[in-house]
């Protein structure tokens, strides 16, 4: 960094010279460059932070209870609506052991069934109260 570089020269000459109240404003102008500088790089971390969001929210598409990346011919997923919808967090849900139609969130926990003919087939039921 050119300007950082700069006041270290001239705070040198500064202090050879004896100038320690000039060189004490040299060394508070080369923090702030110090703090500006990283200012600037945690500003863009977050403008690619903020891109790769961008071009993910364009990509997904919600569908069966949960949302898909598409891009061409693939599709990718299902994530978390309750994730992405709250956090704009994609979390990619997990299938369920014993019934591959639902799905659970491993963040937030949220059950989702994500396949649309599913249809529960119970081999015993209680009857209605009314019956009782």
């Amino acid at each position: 960094m050119a300007i950082f570089e700069e006041l270290k020269s001239i705070g040198k000459v500064l202090q050879e010279a004896g100038k320690i109240e000039q060189y004490q404003q040299i060394l508070g102008l080369q923090q702030q460059v110090l703090d500006m500088q990283k200012k600037i790089d945690d500003l863009e971390t977050e403008k690619k932070e903020l891109g790769s969001k961008l071009q993910l929210q364009n990509s997904l598409v919600y569908e069966n209870n949960a949302y898909w990346i598409k891009q061409e011919n693939k599709k990718d997923g299902p994530f978390c609506s309750r994730c992405w919808d709250v956090e704009k967090n994609a979390v990619r849900i997990k299938q369920g052991v014993n019934n591959p139609s639902f799905h659970t969130c491993p963040e937030c926990e949220t059950q989702v069934q994500t396949d649309p003919g599913f249809r529960p087939m119970f081999t015993s039921r209680k009857p209605p109260m009314s019956y009782l």
